[in-house]
């Protein structure tokens, strides 16, 4: 894996003029994801301008994990469109990221390789021995452990409070049901994003189904999305147009979902408690980026993919 990382980096240095530190931050979310790239390269993480904390978020955002590519091949999803999605995703949010936040600073890893970050990276370490070195490691774990899960609670609990309160407004107003149909989130960002996903290339009879889905991954996450996605696919293959299909399994698959706001808060807040403002502040742009960066695969796919 190592040397994959490195040839990659080195390709996305060179093509794309990144510094060696976020290259290798960006070929490392397909492999290990969101925030842990980021932990390959700790030393530098500190120091990282906010053009670079923008591309290592927006990075995590656009891609999924090795850790969960399974899991979705076992709801059905081909595995070849995972991969495929993934790697298309990598420099599409570098470039998306750059227009986003083009980078105005000086890097202090510019100009020197993704191998000489990526090996910095793994041996800075100030223990004093191998049980310090444990020590140290087991404590830093916990801390990002706890500061993701206390992000993430308080992201899901808001939430599932503002989905329970549109779902009494809905109901007392009569303009929806209880149960599945009720007023959400997830039901005002699937005609909210109508217009998107019609730019996608779906299908105008599919468009609804389409774009909710995308709305349920992005307000809950990817692996509801696929799941509800697998569960109408195995009721009634033909609830949407196999060219519906192809573009929303692509359009699904990132981790860019409001719940992974509170996952890389936590991780890069852990990394660089001294950048916390600036990554707080940029998360939302980063999101919407990451986002864009994983539709822009799936209308890609639309264009030159098949559903075999």
């Amino acid at each position: 894996m190592t040397w994959v990382l490195k040839k990659f980096a080195w390709l996305f240095t060179k093509t794309f003029g990144l510094s060696g530190a976020e290259a290798v931050a960006a070929v490392a979310c397909p492999f290990i994801g969101q925030g842990e790239n980021c932990i390959l390269i700790k030393p530098f993480v500190k120091d990282f301008t906010d053009s670079e904390f923008h591309q290592a978020l927006t990075s995590g955002f656009a891609t999924i994990a090795g850790s969960v590519f399974l899991a979705y091949v076992s709801l059905g999803v081909p595995p070849r469109d995972l991969l495929t999605s993934s790697i298309m995703s990598i420099p599409a949010s570098i470039a998306l990221s750059k227009t986003m936040m083009p980078e105005v600073e000086e890097p202090i890893t510019r100009g020197a390789s993704a191998a000489e970050a990526l090996a910095k990276g793994g041996r800075e370490d100030d223990s004093a021995n191998l049980l310090h070195s444990f020590s140290n490691g087991a404590w830093f774990g916990l801390k990002v452990a706890g500061l993701i899960f206390c992000n993430v609670l308080v992201v899901v609990s808001m939430l599932a409070a503002v989905n329970g309160l549109l779902a009494w407004i809905g109901q007392f107003w009569g303009i929806s049901r209880a149960g599945t149909n009720s007023l959400s989130i997830e039901l005002i960002g699937g005609y909210i994003l109508y217009p998107v996903t019609f730019l996608l290339g779906v299908p105008p009879a599919d468009i609804l189904p389409v774009s909710r889905l995308i709305a349920t991954k992005i307000v809950a996450n990817e692996f509801v999305a696929y799941l509800n996605y697998s569960t109408q696919v195995a009721a009634d293959p033909t609830f949407i147009s196999e060219r519906a299909q192809l573009i929303t399994r692509y359009a699904l698959c990132g981790f860019g979902n409001i719940a992974s706001g509170g996952i890389q808060l936590g991780i890069m807040t852990a990394l660089a408690p001294n950048k916390g403002p600036n990554i707080v502040r940029l998360i939302p742009r980063a999101l919407l980026t990451g986002i864009l960066a994983t539709l822009s695969t799936a209308a890609v796919a639309g264009i030159l993919g098949d559903s075999t």
